[in-house]
């Protein structure tokens, strides 16, 4: 028992003498970092571009923006074809040979006057022109009138030229009995027909 009592103790001391050791190796650490870092703090930015070349680095700014190898090329292209279309000429405008203009040919005052004076107006004729209306002739015919006696009227008022064709004309329409008494108004030349009508009409009062 006073062995393994002996064993145990030593074996306690030597992990917490263990434990000590680490601490102080992390502490001796960190504080071997925290001193690099503020080394590096105090350097300047040709000595930090110096050191990343040497480790085939490089520094960039914070606001610097990161592109990929992509990107990088695509800039490149962009800037070469600019550079390329701000050296070629351009055309001078001010070369350019303008053609001579015809002159104008100078216009006689005899042809103003003749273009201001004004142009005779033909007469319009009219291809068909109207005939002068015939006028009309009150014809009174009175009552118990027969054919022969109308058509001696009609004749007299010279509405009609032919008496013997007017009456053998009315005798096919039986117009002797149709007769009506009255003034009636006729054109002369009028169709015996619309003679005939007008006669077996009664005229409006």
């Amino acid at each position: 028992m006073i062995k393994n009592r002996s064993f145990m103790i030593g074996l306690g001391s030597g992990l917490l003498v263990g434990v000590l050791l680490l601490q102080l190796m992390n502490a001796g650490a960190n504080q071997e970092i925290l001193s690099q870092t503020t080394e590096a703090g105090k350097l300047t930015k040709e000595q930090l571009q110096e050191q990343a070349e040497a480790m085939d680095m490089k520094v960039i700014d914070a606001e610097d923006k990161l592109m990929t190898e992509e990107e990088w090329k695509r800039q490149m292209i962009d800037k070469s074809s600019k550079a390329q279309g701000t050296d070629a000429k351009t055309p001078d405008a001010g070369n350019k040979t303008e053609e001579p203009k015809t002159p104008e040919q100078p216009v006689s005052p005899t042809s103003k006057i003749n273009d201001q004076a004004p142009k005779a107006q033909k007469p319009v004729v009219s291809k068909n022109p109207e005939k002068p209306a015939s006028p009309s002739v009150n014809v009174k015919i009175a009552s118990g009138s027969n054919l022969t006696a109308v058509a001696d009227k009609l004749k007299q008022s010279g509405i009609i030229s032919d008496t013997a064709s007017f009456i053998k004309k009315g005798r096919s329409q039986k117009m002797s009995t149709k007769i009506q008494s009255g003034t009636f108004e006729f054109t002369p030349g009028e169709d015996f027909n619309s003679i005939i009508a007008k006669i077996t009409t009664k005229p409006p009062s």
